[in-house]
């Protein structure tokens, strides 16, 4: 896996440093840069580890750094280190023609610093300073992108919450509503049961009315006859005489028929 980032890494700086080769992206910023006395021109000043990355670059590029994006543009320059903090890299070239060494500094497709040297040592720790400074320089570019990423997170959480939010505040009124309606179905209810309760208490005193009729009648009944008004009947041994009732008799006369 290592080592596949490292050839994407290759691929990437190539890409970004043929892309302004072509003149697809600006040149942005670009350090002084020189050659070893032993290996270029006697009037070019020679590398120094202590040489400071300037904050601003002119417009145009140094011809030095038009140089090494020629080499580079050639394929006559060697990719030996690369390293990678955020926007910033670091590379190393070699060139196998004149064993001279370039070291760059980058932010994404843009030159800071282009500097060339003979001294295979001195390039190795310019190139550790380069990549040293990577790791300060972009730390307000990975701080951005955490931040950047953390309000994206904090404003989506927003907007989740408020939604929740507003769902809660819809359903609260959802069951306020129900809860209204419920409450006005319950006091009609009671006024109907108050309502028939006083029914029920007035058909119930009609019935107990009612019922203490019937009571009276049934006692009435069963204490039997009143015999107040009628004559003393005659008693059972002295039975009372009576002429029997005589049938008429059939007298049966003779007719002559002629």
């Amino acid at each position: 896996m290592r080592d596949m980032e490292k050839q994407n890494g290759k691929r990437s700086i190539r890409m970004a440093v043929f892309a302004v080769v072509m003149g697809v992206l600006p040149f942005t910023a670009v350090a002084r840069a020189g050659t070893d006395s032993s290996n270029a021109a006697p009037s070019a000043p020679a590398v120094s580890a202590r040489q400071a990355v300037p904050s601003t670059a002119p417009a145009e590029a140094p011809v030095l750094t038009q140089h090494v994006l020629q080499l580079i543009k050639e394929h006559r320059l060697v990719e030996l280190r690369t390293i990678y903090n955020g926007p910033f890299a670091a590379a190393m070239f070699f060139n196998p023609s004149t064993l001279n060494y370039t070291v760059v500094l980058l932010k994404n497709h843009d030159f800071w610093w282009v500097g060339q040297t003979a001294d295979g040592h001195k390039a190795e720790m310019l190139y550790t300073k380069l990549a040293t400074q990577t790791i300060r320089l972009s730390a307000p570019d990975i701080a951005k992108i955490q931040l950047d990423a953390r309000i994206a997170v904090a404003r989506s959480s927003l907007l989740a919450q408020q939604k929740r939010e507003a769902e809660l505040e819809q359903q609260i009124s959802a069951q306020q509503k129900i809860m209204q309606a419920g409450t006005a179905a319950q006091s009609q209810l009671l006024s109907e049961a108050q309502a028939l309760n006083s029914r029920r208490q007035e058909l119930q005193r009609q019935l107990d009315q009612t019922n203490a009729a019937i009571a009276g009648l049934q006692s009435k009944a069963q204490e039997g006859p009143s015999l107040g008004d009628l004559q003393t009947l005659p008693s059972a041994s002295a039975p009372v005489g009576t002429t029997p009732q005589q049938k008429p008799r059939i007298q049966m006369r003779a007719t002559a028929h002629p």
